[in-house]
């Protein structure tokens, strides 16, 4: 199933669909997300809504690593089908619902694949790990939206494959900075460096890296959320970021007659 990914004025641009993010090449460069859908704004509900719902579901994980899914594959990517459910049916999935639902999304590419078995395994293992990083960037986002921390907090799907970019906050001047979460355990710490030897790409703003350490998360049922500490932490290194003095603006450039009428001055100074 083809999908359109959050494009503002889909006229003007090029419509990204899921099939164009098996390969993620030759992306054009992005100077400004003013085109992109905020897909918060697609959502009608807060991050105590999402609290509520996953506070019965329950986690299962397989421990198998295929070594063909985890590092040769390439998959289609795990988010557009995760906010495509969200935004499509206003709910949070559960574990087997949004490996049921990655699957439909994704029905032709997976079969295109040919997978053994034993690789169908490792890739419903790797979507089952993936999972729960999806439902916590989430609650993160709508929690800083929700509790007015900023002007404005932006996620969108194209943004965050293509460029790493989870979050982009916004303070009351106007400032922009990108966000990129990670947890600091191996994994997260693997795949961040894998993203680093991507090519660059450009977007007219800072983005910055933020390291979250789980010790002492909050917990609700299965799943470790961001808690109050850690997220009193986050906001305050991100205002501090978005806090600094502006550039000094470089005079205008003299004219020839203002350097000459400056010279005449200064000869008669010296009479």
């Amino acid at each position: 199933m083809l999908r359109n990914l959050c494009f503002k004025n889909s006229d003007k641009l090029q419509v990204l669909t899921m099939s164009k993010f098996i390969g993620l090449t030759n992306q054009p460069q992005l100077q400004s997300i003013d085109n992109l859908e905020n897909c918060f704004d697609m959502m009608e509900f807060t991050y105590k809504d999402v609290e509520k719902q996953i506070r019965t579901y329950r986690l299962v994980f397989d421990q198998t690593r295929n070594e063909k899914v985890e590092w040769q594959l390439k998959l289609p990517m795990f988010v557009p089908a995760f906010y495509n459910y969200v935004k499509s049916r206003n709910s949070i999935p559960d574990q087997k619902d949004y490996w049921q639902f990655y699957v439909s999304e994704n029905k032709n590419r997976l079969t295109s694949l040919n997978l053994s078995k034993e690789e169908k395994i490792g890739v419903r293992a790797r979507v089952f790990r993936t999972y729960p990083s999806l439902i916590r960037d989430l609650h993160f986002g709508l929690y800083i939206k929700n509790n007015g921390f900023f002007r404005s907090v932006f996620y969108n799907e194209f943004l965050d494959i293509e460029y790493g970019i989870d979050l982009v906050v916004e303070n009351a001047d106007g400032v922009k900075i990108g966000l990129n979460l990670f947890t600091e355990t191996k994994a997260a710490k693997e795949a961040r460096a894998v993203k680093k030897h991507r090519p660059k790409k450009s977007v007219d703003f800072d983005c910055h890296d933020i390291p979250i350490d789980f010790a002492g998360s909050k917990r609700c049922g299965d799943f470790f959320l961001y808690s109050e500490r850690e997220i009193k932490t986050i906001v305050e290194k991100i205002q501090k970021t978005l806090t600094f003095e502006k550039p000094e603006e470089k005079p205008a450039p003299k004219s020839e007659l203002y350097e000459s009428l400056n010279h005449a001055l200064a000869d008669v100074r010296h009479i």
